[in-house]
C-alpha cells in the first residue's frame, strides 16, 4: 500500500459519478486521477457494477486498491494490499473476498413464490431484454454488454408499474430479506446489503490491521449512494444530466457539483480541503 496518504479513502460510485452518464467516459479527468494516485490517495470504487465490469476499469485507471461491487454485496481486496487476510474473507485468485450480499440464485428462488407474481409482471429484468434494450437502459455499447450480465448478487430491472405498487413490492420483499435499490439508470433486486455497510466494513478491517487516522470521502449521484454519502466524513453529490442534485439529511461536510460527470467529480473533489492540502 502506498504510504504517503493511505489513510485518505475516496469511495466513489462509477456510472454518472466518476464515469460519464451518457457514454461511460472518464478520459477528461484521467490526469487528475493519476495525480491522486501519485499522492497516495486511495480511490475505491463502490458501484452497482459487478467484478467483471469493474476489473478492466481498475487496470485502466491503474488502481491497486480494494473495490466494492454490486451495491455493497461484495468487497474485493487485492491480496497484497493488507498484511494479512481478513478473518471473514475467502481467497479467490488475486483477491481476498468478503461477501455481504445474497447470491442471485437465492434471490431468484425466493421470487418464484406466488406472492411475487403480481409484481413481477411489472418488472422487466435486464437479463430478459433484447440487446438493444440492454444497451439503451444501461448506456453500455452493444459489444460490451456481456460483462454487465454477469452479476452474482442481484438482478437489475426496469419497473413498469406505478409508485404505489412498487412501494408494496418493496415491503413484501423486505419480509423475505430482499430489497430494491435505485441506481442512476436501473433498479436492482438484491439482498439487504448497501454501499454504506460495505464501506464501513472495509474501513473497520483497515483499522483492525493498524491503519490510523482514516478520513473518508464518498462520491455519488443516486439513491443507492445515499448510505455511503451519509456515513462518510465528507459527502460529494454529483449532478446527473437534466436533474437537480440529491438532497442529504446531513448538514456538514457536504458539497454538490455544478457539472455532471466526469468533470463534476474532479470539480467537487478539488474543493475539499483534504484534497487541496494534498495537491499543494
Amino acid at each position: 500500500m502506498n504510504t504517503l496518504n493511505k489513510n485518505l479513502l475516496v469511495f466513489t460510485d462509477l456510472d454518472g459519478t466518476l464515469l460519464s452518464f451518457r457514454n461511460q467516459e472518464f478520459k477528461s479527468i484521467e490526469s487528475f486521477i493519476s495525480l491522486l494516485n501519485s499522492k497516495g490517495v486511495q480511490l475505491i470504487p463502490n458501484s452497482s457494477k459487478c467484478f467483471s465490469e469493474i476489473l478492466p476499469l481498475m487496470k485502466e485507471l491503474q488502481l491497486k486498491t480494494p473495490f466494492i461491487a454490486e451495491n455493497g454485496a461484495v468487497i474485493y481486496i487485492p491480496n497484497d494490499y493488507l498484511e494479512k487476510k481478513p478473518i471473514e474473507a475467502k481467497e479467490d485468485g488475486n483477491y481476498w473476498v468478503i461477501k455481504l450480499g445474497t447470491e442471485k440464485e437465492i434471490i431468484n428462488n425466493k421470487i418464484k413464490h406466488s406472492n411475487f407474481k403480481e409484481f413481477l409482471k411489472y418488472s422487466l429484468f435486464l437479463k430478459n431484454m433484447t440487446q438493444l434494450q440492454q444497451s439503451y437502459y444501461t448506456g453500455i455499447k452493444l459489444g460490451s454488454l456481456e460483462e454487465g450480465l454477469l452479476k452474482e448478487y442481484g438482478e437489475p430491472f426496469i419497473w413498469m408499474g406505478n409508485k404505489e405498487k412498487l412501494k408494496e413490492f418493496k415491503h413484501i420483499l423486505n419480509e423475505e430479506g430482499l430489497s430494491i435499490i435505485t441506481g442512476a439508470r436501473l433498479l436492482h433486486l438484491t439482498g439487504l446489503n448497501s454501499k454504506g455497510d460495505a464501506m464501513s466494513k472495509l474501513v473497520e478491517e483497515l483499522k483492525l490491521q493498524g491503519l490510523k487516522d482514516i478520513a473518508t470521502i464518498a462520491c455519488g449521484d443516486s439513491p443507492n449512494d445515499v448510505s455511503m454519502l451519509e456515513l462518510a466524513d465528507y459527502a460529494v453529490v454529483i449532478r446527473l444530466p437534466d436533474k437537480k442534485n440529491m438532497t442529504l439529511s446531513r448538514t456538514n461536510n457536504k458539497s454538490n457539483s455544478k457539472n455532471i460527470a466526469p468533470g463534476g467529480w474532479k470539480e467537487a473533489l478539488e474543493e475539499i480541503d483534504l484534497i487541496k492540502n494534498i495537491l499543494k
